[in-house]
């Protein structure tokens, strides 16, 4: 695999404060302060942004949290792995198409894919391309960057291992839109060469105005809506034989508006789950949500599955308090990992509970 090195060759002036634009605020909910212009790093950073005594001292004071991750002082990699890019991270001028190094990308989405953990993240300026980072999840070695079209949020990603296919969250005209690239991309995929990674699939969810966050779960995607203060509106789309979420069909009218000429995704099930979700994944008979909103302390909330049934309850088990601005969670094996955006520059200096992590918790201690 090659090496993460590239020259950055070119860079851009920012003002040094900016307000987030209406769709990259619904994100996180809290007023970014944004860092000195771009860094003029050559690589994208693999470095922690805090000290392993910093982490364990923020740890510490969520004690639900150090209960559940069960580790001592300096935490280990098994159960804190460095965020990459919070520092600088390689991508591509909006404007102009060059490669630059920002330090303004902030971590939303997060899943696991046979041997990689994929983390994405968009830029808090909305001048440069979002990105995917790839990790091998045994080494925690960055092996590439896949830079992504436009400016998306990317709030959620999953992972289907029938088909090898990686899906995204995205939206288009107040409408929200899945898509799909294959699991090899992460290998071929050039970010000194290529301009940005070409879709496999794009599906119109015609039941949700914006695609928030994102699960794989038992053959079908779960996608779910975010609006502040309301319930979390939450679909299921089936995937058929050919890993789509509904029938590969386009109106043959050119003249149509964009948004109506995508694939229209079929959804099976749809409810409301409590509001101010940033994530799902599911373990045995519980789904397992991450809950957020602004500096406040983050919950991680408990469901129980609904008899008989693949769709979670919205009836509340238990929930456990955790560190502020929780974003996408997934479940591998007996372990949940956790990820923050509050590492980002954007939040690092006005979050005193910062983490630029992933974390593990071990969940048969959460379900005890």
């Amino acid at each position: 695999m090659r090496n993460h090195h590239y020259w950055g060759l070119g860079c851009f002036t920012l003002i040094t404060m900016i307000t987030l634009t209406a769709s990259t605020a619904a994100a996180s909910r809290v007023r970014p302060v944004l860092p000195p212009p771009f860094n003029p790093s050559r690589t994208t950073s693999t470095t922690a942004v805090f000290s392993p005594t910093t982490l364990t001292q923020t740890i510490q004071r969520y004690p639900d949290l150090a209960r559940l991750i069960s580790s001592g002082s300096p935490l280990s990699p098994a159960t804190a792995t460095v965020q990459p890019g919070l520092q600088a991270t390689l991508t591509r001028n909006l404007h102009n198409g060059a490669l630059v190094t920002s330090p303004n990308m902030i971590p939303q989405g997060m899943a696991l894919a046979g041997r990689y953990r994929l983390i994405t993240a968009y830029d808090a300026t909305g001048q440069t391309q979002s990105v995917i980072y790839v990790q091998n999840r045994h080494t925690n070695r960055l092996e590439n960057t896949i830079l992504l079209r436009g400016k998306p949020h990317v709030g959620g990603i999953a992972y289907d291992p029938r088909h090898r296919r990686i899906w995204l969250c995205s939206h288009r005209r107040n409408h929200g839109i899945i898509v799909s690239l294959p699991l090899a991309t992460v290998r071929h995929f050039n970010p000194l060469t290529m301009r940005a990674v070409h879709y496999q699939q794009r599906w119109l969810l015609p039941n949700l105005s914006n695609a928030s966050m994102l699960t794989y779960h038992h053959q079908a995607l779960y996608v779910g809506q975010f609006k502040s203060g309301q319930p979390t509106l939450m679909a299921r789309f089936p995937l058929n034989a050919a890993g789509h979420p509904g029938a590969a069909v386009q109106t043959a009218d050119s003249n149509a508006p964009y948004t109506y000429r995508l694939q229209r995704a079929i959804s099976d099930w749809q409810g409301n789950l409590p509001a101010n979700l940033q994530g799902i994944t599911f373990y045995r008979q519980y789904a397992l949500c991450s809950q957020s909103y602004g500096q406040h302390a983050s919950k991680l909330v408990v469901l129980k599955m609904a008899a008989a049934s693949a769709v979670p309850s919205p009836s509340v088990m238990v929930t456990y308090r955790l560190p502020p601005q929780l974003e996408q969670i997934t479940v591998h094996g007996h372990r949940l990992h956790l990820l923050y955006e509050t590492g980002a520059a954007a939040y690092r200096q006005q979050q005193p509970d910062a983490i630029d992590r992933v974390l593990t918790i071990n969940l048969r201690r959460l379900l005890d």
